[in-house]
């Protein structure tokens, strides 16, 4: 298992995955007050503005719980997606570098100059795999972790089984290793680190959350 420099900051080993349309700052404060790594994706405030806004409440929420309570939140983290489609990404990485965001989760493509200058500032570069090949390629590249999105994720197309799938790129990959797909308790976090996985990747499960910006009828 590997040593995460916010180990400390965890209750859980266990990071609530950004959401499309349903994470916001209200969760993210929520899970890093809870000892849960909370997350968000950019592109869920619909403009660079917003994001930034976004980046002033979640920092300021977080500063008043650890004065408040001398206890030191776990992290928060941004999805950028740097597939070459997305207009805001340039924008969005300046705010992240500027705010000095703790975590960034880079999906849709692996690109050097993102890694390059959040590990500038001194923040960790989780990426979403689904396969072998894209595996090494960011290990290549040098990110701190890898998210290994496995069969039954939600949103996202992985396949391959969890354990093989871990097997295969703890073989190589001695950094941080997420595990995600059809994780929703206890047991199934105890299970992803008996894999091998450093912490569990769960969207699902904070769906059904007051926080959370899914409409009821989907929450039921």
């Amino acid at each position: 298992m590997s040593k995460l420099p916010y180990q400390s900051t965890l209750r859980l080993p266990l990071v609530a995955a950004p959401m499309f349309l349903i994470s916001n700052p209200a969760l993210v404060n929520e899970c890093c007050k809870s000892g849960v790594v909370g997350t968000f994706p950019a592109l869920n405030q619909r403009s660079s503005e917003g994001f930034e806004a976004w980046l002033n409440d979640i920092a300021a929420h977080l500063q008043d719980f650890e004065n408040q309570t001398a206890q030191k939140p776990a992290p928060y983290g941004v999805n950028l997606i740097v597939h070459h489609t997305n207009p805001r990404l340039q924008a969005d990485l300046e705010i992240c570098i500027r705010h000095k965001v703790p975590l960034i989760i880079t999906s849709l493509g692996i690109v050097s100059e993102v890694i390059e200058a959040v590990h500038a500032y001194g923040g960790l570069v989780y990426h979403d795999v689904t396969n072998l090949r894209h595996a090494q390629k960011a290990a290549g590249a040098g990110v701190d972790g890898l998210i290994l999105v496995a069969a039954g994720a939600g949103g996202h197309a992985g396949t391959l089984n969890p354990i093989a799938f871990v097997n295969e790129i703890r073989a190589f990959f001695d950094k941080t290793i997420l595990l995600s797909g059809c994780l929703s308790t206890g047991q199934d976090i105890a299970a992803a680190l008996t894999m091998g996985a450093d912490l569990a990747y769960m969207g699902t499960r904070f769906i059904n959350t007051s926080e959370g910006q899914a409409p009821p009828e989907y929450q039921q």
